[in-house]
C-alpha cells in the first residue's frame, strides 16, 4: 500500500472504514473514518510504508501516539488507538469539525477581538499548563495547530499536532531530534528553539505569546524573511500593542503579559499556568484597568535591545522599518561569528569579513567595524573615507582617547552586544 492509496471502504484492523482524505504532511495522510460498532466518526493518520520502513520515522510516529494519548485535556485532541494494519502505521483520533486560527488570523484578515482572542489564548495556555505537569512540550505551536471545533454547544479550542512534541527526561519517549536541530514555524519560535539548545515548557508560552500577539494585531511580533525572523527573535524586542496598534484598546496589563511571554529568557517567562490564570481575569472591554501579570516586562539586556519605535539620536530621526532587511553592508576586520551577524542583521546591516588587515575595501560598503584595531590599523582605515567603529575595555581611557584620535567615529565598550554594535555602526553612518 502506497501514500495515498486509501480508497473510500478500505476497513483499517478490522474497526476503521476509510470515508476520504482530509490532510496530508511530512509524516503522513489524514483520512476521515467512521468506527461501526460505535457509530463513532474518527480521524486515521497513517505513515506510509516507505516511511514506516525507516526506524526513526517509526520512533517519531510511535513516539506521537504515546505523547498525545499522554494528555488528557478538554482542549487537547483525543487519541482512540494506534497501530499496525499491513505494512503500514495508523492513529486513530477524533475527528474535529472546524477551521484552523489560521484561517481566522493572517495580515490580510481583520484581527480578532481582544476578548475572543484571549478567550482562545486561555484555552491554550491551559492545555500547556496540563502538558508542563507532565513535562510535555508541543514545540511547534502556531495557527494551524489550533482548531476551533463547532460542537453542539459552540466552539472549542483543541490543539493539535503533538508530531514534534517530547516528554522530558523519558527514556521511552525522549528527545528523537539531533542536539541542536531546531525544529518550528520561524514566526513562533523561541530563541532558544532558533539556537537549538535545551528546550523546556517555556518555549510554548513564547510561542502562544507570539500567537496571541498575531491575534490582536494580524501581525506576528516579527516578520521578514525566515533569517530576518530568526534573529530578530534572537536579538530584538518586540513592540508593545499599545505601541504599535493603539487603536486596537487592550488592557496594559494584557499588554504586558504579552511582553512577557516573549521575554528572550526562559526564566523571565511567566508559566503557562500563570498565563491561563492572568487571562482568565482580564476583562479586554476595560482597556485602562491594571490587572495583575504574572512576570514583568523585559529587563536587563533585553529591555536594552532595539525595538520598532522610531530611534532618536542627536536630533536625527530613523523610522522603524529601515532597522530590518540588510539595508546596509559594513566591513568587518577579522572574523564574522554567527551571533554578530545574526545580531546586525536583526538590525538592517550586513557583516561582511574582508580580513583583519585589509589593504582596500571594495565599494558598497558604508563603514567599517575593526575590532582589536591598533591606532595605526584606525588611521589607515579612516583614510579610506568611511567611518570606523573600534572597541575598548570597560575603564581603558588610554585606549579610547587613541581610537578617537586615529579617527575612529564610535568605540563600543566590551563586551560588544551585537544590538550596540549595530547602534554605534548606524550612529556612524549617520554622523558621515
Amino acid at each position: 500500500m502506497n501514500r495515498g492509496d486509501l480508497a473510500p471502504g478500505t476497513v483499517i484492523a478490522n474497526r476503521f472504514v476509510i470515508e476520504r482524505q482530509i490532510g496530508s504532511g511530512g509524516m503522513g495522510t489524514v483520512y476521515a473514518a467512521k468506527q461501526p460498532g460505535l457509530e463513532r466518526s474518527v480521524a486515521i493518520k497513517v505513515i506510509a510504508p516507505e516511511d514506516a520502513a525507516k526506524p526513526m520515522a517509526r520512533r517519531r510516529f510511535e513516539r506521537e501516539a504515546r505523547v498525545a494519548a499522554a494528555l488528557r485535556h478538554p482542549n487537547a485532541v483525543e487519541i482512540y488507538d494506534f497501530g499496525t494494519h499491513e505494512d503500514t502505521m495508523y492513529l486513530a483520533m477524533e475527528l474535529l469539525d472546524g477551521l484552523s486560527l489560521r484561517s481566522l488570523v493572517d495580515i490580510d484578515l481583520p484581527p480578532l477581538s481582544p476578548r475572543r482572542a484571549c478567550q482562545i489564548a486561555t484555552d491554550v495556555a491551559s492545555v500547556l499548563a496540563s502538558a508542563a505537569s507532565i513535562g510535555l512540550i508541543h514545540r511547534d505551536l502556531k495557527p494551524e495547530n489550533i482548531i476551533l471545533d463547532r460542537t453542539q454547544d459552540g466552539e472549542r479550542t483543541v490543539v493539535v499536532d503533538f508530531g514534534l512534541a517530547y516528554i522530558l527526561e523519558s527514556e521511552q519517549s525522549g528527545r528523537l531530534t539531533r542536539v541542536g536541530e531546531g525544529l518550528g514555524t520561524p514566526d513562533y519560535l523561541s530563541p532558544e528553539q532558533a539556537r537549538g539548545v535545551n528546550l523546556s515548557p517555556a518555549c510554548d508560552i513564547y510561542s502562544l505569546g507570539c500567537m496571541l500577539y498575531e491575534m490582536l494585531t494580524s501581525k506576528p511580533p516579527f516578520d521578514g524573511k525566515h533569517a530576518v525572523v530568526l534573529s530578530q527573535h534572537l536579538f530584538v524586542a518586540p513592540v508593545s500593542i499599545r505601541d504599535r496598534a493603539p487603536e486596537i484598546q487592550i488592557p496594559s496589563a494584557l499588554d504586558e503579559l504579552i511582553l512577557a511571554m516573549l521575554a528572550k529568557s526562559p526564566a523571565d517567562r511567566p508559566s503557562s499556568q500563570a498565563v491561563f490564570e492572568t487571562l482568565r481575569l482580564l476583562d479586554p472591554n476595560a482597556p485602562e484597568r491594571k490587572g495583575q501579570t504574572t512576570g514583568d516586562r523585559l529587563h536587563g539586556r533585553p529591555a536594552r535591545m532595539v525595538s520598532a519605535p522610531p530611534v532618536e539620536d542627536e536630533g536625527v530621526t530613523m523610522d522603524g522599518d529601515a532597522w530590518f532587511g540588510s539595508d546596509i553592508k559594513v566591513a568587518v576586520c577579522g572574523d564574522v561569528e554567527a551571533e554578530l551577524a545574526l545580531g546586525l542583521a536583526a538590525n538592517g546591516i550586513e557583516a561582511v569579513a574582508i580580513g583583519a588587515e585589509p589593504e582596500s575595501i571594495p565599494l558598497g560598503f558604508l563603514a567599517v567595524f575593526a575590532p582589536g584595531a591598533t591606532a595605526g590599523q584606525v588611521i589607515a582605515l579612516a583614510e579610506t573615507g568611511l567611518p570606523v567603529v573600534s572597541d575598548a575595555d570597560p575603564g581603558d581611557i588610554e585606549r579610547l582617547a587613541d581610537m578617537l584620535r586615529a579617527g575612529a567615529s564610535e568605540v563600543v565598550i566590551h563586551p560588544c552586544p551585537p544590538e550596540e554594535i549595530a547602534r554605534k555602526v548606524w550612529r556612524a553612518v549617520r554622523k558621515g
